[in-house]
């Protein structure tokens, strides 16, 4: 069989299971995944990975033991032929070409890119990335965008990314919903408007949250399938319900922030009932708890 490189893209947004399923994608014989977990070079290309850790052989415990999970045996020299080409792409020019080498050490695999990044494309950046687009499955884990807000401003109060700052505060819970950068992230309606006007409003596939949630089972072999991959060649070692971001301590602001955020998500909720139905309908019927 003849795949097409990359066999399918993921496009997020963040904080949407998407590091769950490179997890779980990884246990099965049928798929490889590159060794960069995120590419995010459809969005920016690769200037800013240029001279990164991540862009040679490391030989840790822990990077060797990813190696093996990922490669199923020791995958040094499919690891080297990925490093090699994406070291190349480690300047500003934009290579697709360049891009679909990334893949090829998958041999007969299905091979694919998860990067949440994808989300925040624009009209122009999803037109530059067309030839690609149009050979690969494009799907998207599409998540409530009020809990998914919170998942991410928790996230970067883990990190602390802003300084030393009450992370729960209202002025900064404003000006994190108000940067532009984050705009095209917040807005699920606007990514998947974006994205089916630039590839076609039937070849965006929509995938829940809340379903992986509820069956992780069968949401995983649903993408599984989807992606052109054989469920019966995954691996043990790793249960489809296991998560290992589950369970970090999240923000608790007071109930008037949370008012405050539901309300700033009041039109985005309306259009994501009238676009995803009962999912969408949920959603917006949710208390701001």
């Amino acid at each position: 069989m003849t795949y097409a490189r990359p066999n399918f893209i993921c496009i997020g947004p963040k904080r949407s299971a998407t590091t769950w399923l490179a997890d779980q994608l990884k246990f099965h014989r049928d798929i490889w995944l590159t060794p960069i977990q995120e590419l995010s070079y459809l969005s920016g290309g690769f200037p800013d990975h240029y001279g990164k850790p991540y862009m040679a052989m490391r030989w840790t415990g822990r990077e060797i033991a990813k190696r093996v999970i990922r490669n199923k045996g020791p995958g040094i020299i499919a690891d080297r032929a990925f490093l090699r080409t994406a070291g190349s792409l480690a300047n500003p020019t934009f290579d697709l070409a360049g891009y679909r080498t990334l893949f090829a050490p998958a041999g007969h695999r299905v091979s694919g890119d998860i990067s949440p990044m994808y989300a925040s494309m624009t009209a122009p950046e999803i037109a530059r990335a067309l030839p690609v687009l149009t050979d690969a499955r494009v799907f998207l884990l599409a998540r409530d965008p009020v809990q998914r807000f919170w998942s991410e401003l928790s996230m970067h109060a883990r990190k602390g990314t802003f300084g030393t700052v009450d992370y729960a505060a209202m002025p900064v819970v404003r000006a994190f919903f108000d940067d532009p950068a984050r705009q095209r992230q917040h807005l699920l309606s606007d990514i998947v408007d974006r994205w089916r006007s630039g590839i076609g409003t039937d070849r965006l596939g929509v995938l829940f949250f809340d379903d992986i949630v509820r069956d992780p089972e069968t949401a995983l072999r649903t993408i599984v399938g989807m992606i052109g991959a054989d469920w019966s060649k995954r691996l043990p070692g790793l249960a489809p319900s296991r998560n290992r971001k589950q369970g970090r301590v999240a923000l608790d602001p007071h109930p008037d922030v949370r008012r405050a955020v539901r309300d700033w998500f009041g039109d985005e909720l309306d259009r994501c009932a009238a676009l995803f139905g009962t999912h969408g309908t949920i959603w917006r019927d949710r208390p701001p708890a």
